[in-house]
This record gives structure tokens, C-alpha cells and sequence, in this order.
């Protein structure tokens, strides 16, 4: 045997991937808190410009970043409850509406220009927000004796339009009460 003392071996590779490791983690709680705050940045520019602009729908972006993917922008619409004029649709009890003119209203521009049309025959409603809003209403009358049958052809086609496309959208708002 020998009088020199054995040395472990040299742990200068371990050294190098909990370094590469820690860089990793450093680079990716960066990332993550840049788009965080970003994220939050254009939120408010975008919530702010619509609240003095016209009651356009508010396109929000969330940015999720993992280390194994890319990231993924997912928007969603706003459920903004801001409507100007007595009606969504002015004429929707008499003329068949097309798809193309629901593209641009808000979960909540769609869910009342449904039931206006049955807000015009005195429909009681039993979401809040549905009573809140068309009390605000010089036209609205509550009738207790309306039926389903009070709705013209016209009027039930466009119910059923305005149906289909907020399940097309899968809108928040088409079955939500979300108060006064």
C-alpha cells in the first residue's frame, strides 16, 4: 500500500449541470414573470382604451410558457355589459338576422339581443342581470301572461340563430346570471 491518500473523483461535471440547471430555472422564472407583467401591461391598455371607445368586445391574451413547450396565446372575449341604444338589435322582431351581423357583439351583447326579442312580448326573466337590464327599458313592460307563442316566425328564427352561434362561440354568458 501506498502512504498517498485517495481522492474521490473530480466532481467538476456535476458541478456543470446543477449550474446549467440553475440557469435553466433563473432563465424560466424570468420569462415567466416578463409575460406575467407584459401580460397585465396590455390587459389594462386594452380595458382602458375600450372603456373610452365603443362597447366593442375586449380581446384579452393569456401566455402560458412551459420548458418543454412553446408558448400558447389563448384569447377570450369580454363579458362587458355596456350597451348603447334601446336595442342590440333594433329589427330583429322583423327581418331574419344573418350570423355575419353576431360576429362582433360581446357574450353579453348576444345573450340580450336574444331575449329582446322576447323582452319586446313582456317576458318576465329569471336572471338578475336580464331584469336589471330591461327595467332600464322605456319599451319593456312585464306582461304575466306571455307565452312562447306570442313570438312570430321571424322572431323564433332568430332566437334559434342567435342560439346556435352562442354555442358555436361556447359564450360564457348564453345560460350565466351574473347579477345586477
Amino acid at each position: 500500500m501506498s502512504n498517498e491518500e485517495t481522492k474521490p473523483a473530480s466532481s467538476a461535471g456535476g458541478n456543470k449541470t446543477l449550474v446549467v440547471i440553475l440557469i435553466v430555472v433563473v432563465v424560466l422564472i424570468v420569462l415567466g414573470a416578463g409575460g406575467y407583467f407584459g401580460w397585465r401591461y396590455l390587459a389594462g391598455k386594452f380595458s382602458s382604451q375600450t372603456k373610452k371607445a365603443s362597447p366593442s368586445p375586449v380581446v384579452t391574451v393569456t401566455v402560458t410558457a412551459s420548458a418543454s413547450a412553446a408558448p400558447t396565446v389563448t384569447p377570450s372575449l369580454s363579458t362587458s355589459k355596456v350597451i348603447s341604444g334601446d336595442y342590440v338589435i333594433s329589427d330583429s322582431d322583423t327581418r331574419v338576422i344573418q350570423e355575419a351581423e353576431l360576429v362582433n357583439l360581446s357574450p353579453w351583447q348576444l345573450k340580450v339581443a336574444r331575449n329582446e326579442i322576447y323582452a319586446r312580448h313582456g317576458r318576465p326573466f329569471v336572471h338578475k342581470d336580464l331584469q336589471c337590464y330591461f327595467a332600464t327599458k322605456s319599451w319593456y313592460k312585464i306582461d304575466e301572461n306571455f307565452t312562447e307563442s306570442s313570438l312570430s316566425t321571424i322572431e323564433n328564427r332568430n332566437v334559434a340563430i342567435i342560439q346556435a352561434y352562442e354555442e358555436k362561440i361556447n359564450s360564457p354568458m348564453a345560460s350565466k346570471d351574473t347579477g345586477c
